[in-house]
């Protein structure tokens, strides 16, 4: 069943969007199915689920960023303001990329060119953006020292590195950040800056943000509304202050109760995600959920409007 999530304000509207990967071993691998969702102006989407659940899937979709034979089939649409990304010629989606949309990437040392001074790579992104800012400016409004443009990106921590993706970021013109996991390879300290910086970012430059992480806690601090994905598929849609409050699917409440906390035991999911080289019908939890019947053995569409739930034994909600 084909589904479809628009909302008016929507920079970013995704309309079923499936992604099918080519295995060397599994064969295709069903990493999306049929998700849509819309983002809003100015919103800060956080993007939440286990590993394999196809967060990070999701935000390559938004700009094409799949190797030649990676995929064996992608279909839907990624409406960015009116505009189908899916449809873009090669020069259209490197316009987007220039200027719309910036991909923070997870492992910040992979993001620059190690052989060049970050000077030389942070005037060359000022020129091709045609951008108005300057590197002293940008290098400020990101926590970084006027030492830095002479240094290569081996003499940086992976912190300072991380800024630099967001004076990068700013230097494009964005309107729109992809962060994948931004703090993932980073020590406990620098995490905390970073979530600080990227909050600040978005409140002061306006932007719209989509946040992958594991770090719930994290998702809930940054962002006011979240998603939550499980074996491919959008199963809970909701604003963070009812998500953590109310959880209405199983899974988001049992992952939110494997957030360590002192007034409880820390919570464990039993049995594993399903093959997704050969998904089950029906609900993909069903396997795994304590409230499981016959009904969940069939299509499980999303239910709901302001707090979307895929899931027939939702909990009960009254609206906030």
């Amino acid at each position: 069943m084909k589904e479809s999530a628009v909302a008016p304000g929507a920079i970013l509207e995704i309309k079923n969007l499936s992604v099918v990967y080519n295995h060397r071993t599994l064969g295709e691998v069903h990493a999306l199915s049929n998700v849509s969702l819309d983002v809003r102006v100015g919103e800060a989407l956080g993007i939440a689920g286990e590993s394999g659940s196809g967060k990070s899937t999701l935000l390559k979709s938004i700009l094409r960023l799949f190797g030649a034979g990676e995929t064996a089939e992608v279909s839907g649409e990624i409406l960015y303001r009116g505009r189908d990304i899916m449809k873009m010629r090669p020069e259209e989606l490197l316009a987007l990329r220039r200027g719309g949309i910036y991909m923070i990437f997870q492992h910040p040392y992979s993001a620059f060119n190690p052989v060049v001074k970050i000077g030389s790579q942070l005037d060359e992104t000022i020129r091709l953006h045609g951008s108005r800012r300057e590197a002293p400016d940008l290098l400020e409004t990101c926590g970084l020292d006027g030492r830095i443009p002479d240094l290569f990106p081996h003499n940086l921590s992976g912190g300072q590195l991380q800024r630099l993706q967001f004076a990068m970021a700013l230097a494009s013109g964005a309107r729109i950040l992809l962060s994948d996991e931004p703090t993932t390879s980073l020590d406990a300290v620098s995490q905390i800056e970073i979530i600080e910086l990227l909050k600040t970012l978005v409140e002061k430059e306006s932007l719209t943000l989509l946040f992958v992480s594991h770090d719930l806690s994290l998702i809930k601090y940054l962002t006011s509304r979240a998603v939550v994905f499980y074996a491919g598929s959008l199963i809970e849609d909701s604003p963070c202050g009812e998500l953590f409050k109310i959880p209405l699917h199983p899974y988001t409440d049992a992952l939110i109760k494997c957030i360590p906390s002192p007034d409880r035991e820390l919570g464990v999911i039993p049995g594993d995600p399903p093959d997704l080289s050969n998904p089950p019908d029906g609900c993909l939890f069903f396997p795994r959920c304590y409230l499981a019947s016959d009904i969940c053995r069939g299509d499980v569409p999303l239910m709901r409007t302001r707090h979307r739930v895929r899931c027939f034994h939702a909990g009960p909600f009254t609206e906030l």
